[in-house]
């Protein structure tokens, strides 16, 4: 069994499926550490949302943003950018992003193609105004035909079975969270999770996901908004008709 559902296994429990480490068994933060690393090495942010699109627990014309605002949250832990508030706007209108001066070059095609709808040939930007919709449309495009050549868009079974994984992390997250454990308790668990949180919308609010200290990387928590404003072309409060 080679299928993506089979690879992703593999990852994760060291074993194809029927095999491997029994994650259920584990205590949370050593089922979620090799779920973490097994999924961010097979798939990006962009196309695990895509999987778990269904699933989401936000109303669908927010999804995508979410979707976004995840994939920007681990390309700015990974130093790819720096967001900041810095724009003539408050709130999520003002959320500038800007490239980083050390970022390394993006060998995944859905990022490259994310970090050029979002900065294009700028520093900096503000997100919320990046909204040429067929910018956002040829991202859709991408991330649609990397999962065909993954085998995730046709094989049902495989897609399924992906999801279902994507969702169990989601629940054991969930269950983490709810510990209301400081940062300090496993920095490292709690930085690699974080752009899942966003994923699943749970970054926020009651039983959140330990958020990074604005000193290591800055990951505001209306990031989410901002890209929704950025993908449905809304303009700042005030210049709305």
């Amino acid at each position: 069994m080679t299928g993506p559902y089979a690879r992703l296994h593999t990852r994760i429990t060291g074993g194809p499926p029927g095999t491997g480490v029994p994650l259920g068994s584990l205590p949370l933060p050593a089922r979620l550490t090799p779920m973490f690393e097994g999924v961010s090495a097979e798939m990006p942010l962009l196309r695990a949302g895509a999987l778990v699109w269904p699933a989401m627990n936000e109303v669908p014309e927010h999804r995508y943003g979410r979707v976004v605002a995840a994939q920007l949250a681990d390309l700015a832990i990974r130093r790819h950018l720096w967001l900041s508030y810095g724009s003539e706007y408050a709130g999520p209108s003002g959320l500038v992003v800007s490239r980083h001066p050390d970022a390394p070059e993006p060998t995944v095609p859905e990022e490259a193609l994310l970090l050029d709808v979002v900065l294009g040939r700028a520093q900096s930007v503000r997100l919320a105004g990046r909204t040429d919709g067929r910018s956002w449309d040829r991202l859709t495009e991408l991330i649609h035909r990397r999962m065909k050549a993954n085998g995730l868009a046709w094989n049902r079974w495989d897609r399924h079975r992906t999801r279902r994984l994507l969702l169990r992390m989601r629940r054991w997250m969930r269950a983490y969270a709810a510990q209301d454990l400081p940062w300090e308790a496993d920095p490292r668990l709690h930085l690699a999770g974080y752009p899942y949180a966003v994923l699943f919308n749970i970054e926020n609010g009651p039983g959140a996901w330990p958020t990074p200290p604005d000193d290591d990387v800055y990951l505001p928590s209306l990031l989410p908004v901002a890209c929704t404003m950025a993908i449905n072309g809304l303009p700042p409060p005030g210049e709305r008709g």
